[in-house]
């Protein structure tokens, strides 16, 4: 599969800027876009220590980058100061920063794009909209955090479930941009992120607005449910016998060998550990700490996070809460709504443009 991806995205990058003279620039951009998404794409199914992984995520972020030097919209990369080391990001600013003419810079309210359990950064830019919140005025911040793209590739940070930790140090680095307004920051999880996002909003009060995009409250109840019996006998049963379980069955079942190859690459544990590690991603006891408005979006046909665990995210939220069930004759319901993001995406900039406005 690596090989026809990269035989895909030849086309695709001489329709870049090898051709920059001869393309119309939207169309330029677009091909590039495409080249990063077949490395992207081809990447995620590698196991982790596969030797192609690695040049194969480089290339991915190496032709997302030479999309964004050809768009209008003022770029940014970006090391976030982060423990003993930095988290890696892009800085997007809406194309008009001097709207009042006098020299100024103008601040800009921030949206904070975090992303989930096999997220990259640059995979955000589409997922999250950030086209869409540039056009409206949002400025937009999107980055690795532990766990995912390169603090994971290049330097082995696991996941962790206290993001607060993590979003503290962002919210910290906005602190030092003149264009972005401190009083109007929202953080946007997406997929798992939609852990990440509520549980940072629960222990930072800069945060002034939520989404959750798809909402994940409880990521054990996730697992288990509708085999809660099973999973209540893999819950009692000896560490060996689970990590053997998990082995044969990802013999048979290649989604079985990628969740179980991934988790241990994420997470940093075996199949019989993540029973204790995936209990520490709820939101159950720190869900009365958020207090900011918070949108919790969720898709009826949704594979990973049950549509009935939203209702209990929703009603265990201290704060102001809106909740859109995405159905599915919109070609909405799936996980974070891929069949139709611009749904999605209009959904979230419009709440988050009634939440902002009168700030």
């Amino acid at each position: 599969m690596v090989h026809r991806m990269a035989t895909n995205r030849r086309p695709c990058r001489r329709n870049g800027p090898n051709r920059a003279r001869r393309q119309a620039p939207r169309n330029r951009t677009r091909g590039v876009f495409r080249a990063h998404n077949y490395y992207r794409t081809a990447e995620f199914f590698l196991d982790s220590d596969d030797p192609r992984r690695l040049p194969t995520y480089e290339r991915s972020r190496e032709t997302f980058r030479s999309a964004l030097g050809l768009l209008d919209t003022p770029t940014q990369q970006v090391e976030i100061p982060y423990e003993d080391t930095t988290l890696p990001g892009y800085w997007f600013v809406p194309e008009a920063s001097d709207n009042d003419g006098d020299g100024t810079e103008k601040s800009f309210p921030t949206v904070v794009c975090l992303g989930g359990f096999d997220s990259i950064a640059e995979e955000l830019y589409f997922l999250c909209g950030v086209a869409t919140a540039l056009e409206r005025g949002y400025s937009c911040l999107v980055f690795d955090g532990p766990g995912q793209g390169a603090p994971l590739r290049l330097e082995g940070l696991r996941a962790r479930p206290d993001w607060e930790a993590v979003v503290g140090p962002v919210l910290d680095f906005l602190e030092e941009k003149s264009d972005a307004n401190e009083t109007r920051i929202a953080l946007l999880g997406a997929s798992m992120g939609g852990y990440y996002a509520p549980r940072a909003a629960a222990g930072d009060d800069r945060v002034s607005a939520c989404i959750a995009f798809d909402h994940c409250f409880d990521l054990w109840s996730a697992s288990a449910h509708g085999q809660e019996r099973i999973a209540n006998i893999v819950d009692h049963a000896p560490g060996a016998v689970v990590n053997a379980l998990a082995s044969f069955g990802a013999r048979f079942d290649p989604g079985a060998r990628w969740q179980l190859e991934n988790s241990s690459w994420v997470f940093g544990t075996d199949a019989a550990a993540l029973r204790r590690t995936v209990r520490e991603y709820s939101l159950r006891d720190v869900a009365d700490r958020i207090t900011c408005p918070t949108l919790a979006l969720a898709g009826e046909d949704d594979h990973l996070i049950p549509l009935p665990l939203v209702y209990e995210f929703v009603d265990a939220i201290a704060g102001p809460t809106t909740l859109r069930v995405f159905r599915t004759e919109e070609g909405a319901g799936e996980h974070c709504q891929l069949g139709n993001l611009s749904l999605a995406h209009g959904e979230i900039y419009d709440w988050l443009d009634d939440r902002f406005s009168g700030v």
